[in-house]
């Protein structure tokens, strides 16, 4: 209760008195150590001996007195009331000055002891409630008096009993009443124990379970919150010494010696994801490290970021981001006494900024005061090297948010299946679509990014949110009814894992491991966080898959009625090359018919990339054979005899067959030959150009690998596609055909951006750069010749897989030995497709060549591909140097009067200038359909078509 000026001349006369006594205090309180017990060992009192026998207790001491109980345990007693308890006077107690309710007997301590028990685990809250409620019982004697100088002494200071819990005025105060009748010495007549058995000892209990709580929360204090103050105190005065003193230089040159690691950090040096896109911006693949210590990160700059998430990581994480110097002391002090009270970590004292520098500098090492001294150090520099944005944006994009995810763009991408929205090879990053709901929820994440993580544990990470978006409405930063809107949308949101990315992965493959890797190198591109985009059109890429896996699984029929190549043909795989020929741009590659296939069958082999591996080309070889007899003066028109032909070829002769197993006499053009894909006219051509000569042209479009070959391995079997190219090589020199003879590099990669979005490379589409292989003359008859549709009908009647919709096409057929390969290539002015069909084992098909087997993939692939990109329905235009002229049918001559004629084009020059004679020649022994010829020839492979 207040003290007040009305106790002056009780308390003066007690003082007196207290002065006669003190020379007994000694002895008293020497036994009263030995025999008195405090609230700490009641339950171990002495036996309670019958209440008609009590003896009555000694008077109080230090230790059995309630105040001075009090007094011990609080470290904030107020001193002037410990001295006023200290003057006083003690008396010997007797019968008549007991009281009861300070002195409870043997009994009444065990009922306490019992009671206090119980009450102790009742929670805080309810116990604070109670002392609330708490009002002890009014004595009959008269207070204490107060001595004038004590009185004085507390109207000076101020001070006055409502300073301390309620629990302590109480028990002080009534103490203070119970002294005044002790030292009076005026005997009180014991109250009966049935007036005081129920409320009194409920009074007592409760005093007893106050004190008792009190020296919980005080032990807690000493060992929990006085070591974490006394760090915070040590770091700041480190701090004040370092920056006050010499230290101080120390600490400057500390900082310089980390400045470029810190600048390290604002220019993106820290490894990042590289993203693969196609041609139109979508994701075909992510290269990053998939180490325990490496993961996804892809940088995005500051004014992509939604204030949304800025507010939302300020509120979980930095509440004085914008104010703070880069550590917030006060911050955390105030965060050690908030995890105190709640006996839990409920917020962090660490700074935006120091975790940062936390994070990049010292994750694996102990927190000891060095540390957090130098990390107090670096992130005050770094506040005052950079703007707080330009530190928020580092911190977004180098926080671990969980299941390999560093920073928020690669968070979003993976836990709200996000995606860059791109256009023309510049993209706006996934973050920047980030709701309240789901920023609230990401920036809930870094306290425990295992702990919260919502594919795992969604109830945490949703609790989690939930204190983020209630700080945020303490700070004002959104409103009640946003922050119930922000709960139910990720209350409602299913979080899956997205599905493994890896779009056109033949091709993703290829550009890694012979373009990019060559380029930056395999950790530079692994970590660089380059945005790559392509030259793949991943919308015809997928279309492209799907028509090869249909073509061959499926029971789709084709025109010749072959269906499920793979049960009734033996054929498993393919594989498909699309080119720009204009730019040499690689519009779609797939290198098997079923990549992810995990099968064991040999003739599959899911991830081997077909379209990258050498094989014989067989017939589809025979343009480049004929493109160099044509440099060297041939010509379409030119009479090339089909008879059963010898040539040398060391010990033993070579001596070819067609494919039907017949020839064709002496009446054989060149287009003829050619269209029907004819054996002994090739033959003638390489004969007549030579072999090296056909290296050489083989090498200038592009099949480096025939140009490679050993010249003492060829021979005239070479015009029949013996020597092994690739198909995306084989691709290459169709679509220089149709360039009219330009043959331009094989493009795989449009535009290269660095890890903060600017350009290192672009590819020039309207100014592409490719060399003159061929004239335009030469590349023009080869396009003549093998888009004749009448020229071919003799082996190919009309309609067949090589025609499309009426616009004219340039198309080859090709099988190889034991009917292991076929291909088709073809071209337009536009494009260029080209497909190899087989086992990928070696395996020989049954009963399928180019044209049942390869055939049908090259017309879906051709005829999707020009209806997707509207290319128009022009053909292939002579140059100027090209015209037409009549020659004999027979000689390729000049005609004779009445001899039968062809008309073809003509390189200016090469138009003949005389007449042959003219013999008709015996008719061909040819054999009947379906029988082998009697002299079939020594090379199994010849029967190419």
């Amino acid at each position: 209760m207040p003290i007040n000026d009305s106790h002056d001349e009780d308390k003066e006369k007690s003082h007196a008195e207290n002065q006669n006594e003190k020379s007994n205090n000694d002895s008293i309180n020497s036994n009263n150590e030995q025999n008195a017990a405090g609230e700490e060992n009641i339950e171990t009192a002495n036996k309670p001996a019958e209440r008609s026998k009590r003896v009555i207790p000694k008077r109080p001491t230090a230790k059995n007195d309630p105040a001075s109980v009090l007094k011990q345990e609080n470290p904030y007693a107020n001193p002037l009331l410990q001295k006023e308890s200290l003057d006083q006077e003690a008396v010997t107690p007797t019968a008549s000055n007991i009281d009861p309710v300070a002195f409870p007997s043997p009994d009444a301590q065990k009922d306490i002891s019992e009671e206090s028990t119980q009450l102790i685990a009742k929670d805080e809250v309810k116990e604070s409630a109670a002392a609330a409620d708490d009002v002890s019982p009014v004595p009959t004697h008269q207070p204490d008096p107060v001595s004038p100088e004590v009185a004085r002494g507390l109207q000076s200071s101020g001070t006055d009993f409502g300073y301390l819990p309620r629990s302590l005025q109480t028990q002080t105060g009534e103490y203070r009443r119970r002294s005044r009748a002790s030292l009076s010495g005026v005997a009180v007549a014991e109250l009966p124990y049935a007036r005081r058995s129920y409320e009194s000892r409920i009074q007592r209990r409760k005093r007893v379970n106050r004190v008792l709580m009190q020296k919980r929360r005080h032990s807690r204090f000493y060992s929990n919150l006085l070591p974490k103050l006394a760090a915070v105190v040590l770091v700041l005065l480190a701090l004040m010494v370092i920056f006050s003193s010499g230290a101080g230089g120390v600490a400057y040159a500390y900082y310089q010696a980390q400045l470029p690691l810190l600048d390290g950090i604002a220019q993106h040096s820290l490894a990042q994801t590289t993203n693969i896109y196609d041609r139109n911006g979508k994701l075909l693949y992510q290269l990053y490290d998939h180490s325990n210590s490496g993961g996804r990160r892809t940088y995005v700059n500051f004014e992509d970021i939604p204030n949304e998430l800025v507010n939302a990581t300020i509120a979980a994480e930095d509440h004085s981001f914008w104010q703070n110097s880069g550590v917030d002391y006060t911050g955390i002090v105030r965060a050690v006494v908030t995890n105190f009270q709640h006996g839990s970590v409920q917020e962090g004292g660490s700074t935006v900024t120091q975790q940062l520098i936390k994070n990049q500098f010292f994750l694996n090492q102990d927190r000891n005061l060095q540390v957090k001294g130098e990390e107090a150090i670096l992130a005050t520099g770094l506040t005052q090297r950079y703007s707080k944005a330009e530190i928020m944006e580092m911190y977004l994009n180098t926080v671990f948010y969980g299941d390999s995810n560093y920073g928020i763009e690669a968070a979003a991408q993976d836990f709200f299946n996000l995606k860059p929205i791109c256009k023309k090879n510049i993209c706006k990053p996934a973050v920047t679509q980030l709701t309240l709901g789901q920023a609230s929820l990401l920036a809930g994440l870094p306290q425990s990014p295992t702990g919260y993580m919502p594919f795992l544990n969604k109830s945490a990470a949703l609790d989690r949110q939930q204190h983020v978006l209630k700080n945020m409405v303490s700070l004002k930063m959104i409103t009640t009814q946003q922050m119930i809107q922000a709960q139910k949308e990720t209350q409602n949101y299913a979080f899956k894992r997205p599905a493994y990315v890896k779009n056109a992965p033949h091709f993703v493959d290829y550009v890694i491991d012979n373009v990019l890797i060559p380029l930056f190198g395999a950790y530079n591109l692994r970590n660089g966080g380059y945005s790559i985009y392509t030259t793949i059109d991943l919308d015809l890429e997928r279309q492209v898959e799907k028509i090869v896996y249909n073509r061959i699984n499926s029971n789709q029929s084709d025109i010749y009625g072959y269906s499920n190549l793979s049960t009734a043909h033996n054929l498993h795989n393919a594989a498909v090359v699309v080119t720009d020929p204009k730019t040499g741009e690689i519009l779609a590659m797939n290198g098997s018919a079923n990549y992810n296939d995990q099968g064991t069958d040999p003739r599959m082999a899911g991830q081997y990339n077909a379209a990258n591996t050498l094989r014989p080309p067989g017939s589809s070889f025979k343009p480049i054979v004929y493109a160099t007899a044509f440099q060297m003066g041939w010509y379409p028109a030119m009479n090339v005899p089909d008879h059963n032909t010898y040539y040398p070829d060391g010990e033993k002769p070579y001596n070819p067959p067609n494919y039907d197993h017949r020839f064709h006499g002496d009446n054989m053009t060149i287009r003829r030959g050619v269209s029907n894909s004819y054996n002994i006219p090739a033959v003638d051509a390489i004969e007549y150009a030579g072999v090296q000569n056909v290296m050489n042209m083989a090498g200038r479009l592009g099949l480096s690998h025939v140009e490679k070959t050993d010249p003492g391995r060829q021979g005239a079997a070479m015009a029949l596609g013996v020597s092994e190219e690739t198909l995306l090589n084989m691709t290459t020199a169709y679509a220089t055909f149709a360039n009219k003879g330009v043959r331009m590099p094989q493009t795989t990669v449009l535009q290269i951006n660095n890890n903060q979005g600017k350009p290192v490379y672009k590819f020039d589409a309207q100014h592409p750069k490719g060399d003159r292989v061929i004239g335009e003359d030469i590349a023009f008859l080869v396009s003549s010749i093998i888009s004749d549709k009448a020229a071919r009908n003799e082996e190919f009647p009309s309609p067949n897989p090589l025609e499309l919709d009426g616009r004219p096409v340039a198309a080859k057929t090709g099988t190889t030995d034991n009917f292991a390969d076929n291909w088709t290539m073809g071209f337009t002015p536009h494009l260029a497709v080209g497909v190899w069909a087989g086992n990928s084992d070696n395996t020989p098909m049954q009963d399928v060549i180019g044209i049942t087997g390869a055939g049908p993939i090259w017309q879906d692939v051709f005829q999707y591909a020009n209806d997707k990109y509207h290319f128009p329905r022009d053909g292939f235009t002579p140059p100027a140097n090209v015209h037409q002229a009549t020659v004999s049918a027979y000689t390729g001559l000049l005609p004779h009067l009445g001899e039968q004629t062809v008309t073809d084009w003509f390189i200016d020059g090469t138009v003949p200038t005389i007449q042959g004679m003219y013999v008709p020649p015996a008719p061909p022994k040819n054999t009947k359909p379906g029988k082998k010829d009697p002299n079939p020839g020594n090379d199994p492979g010849s029967g190419n078509n």
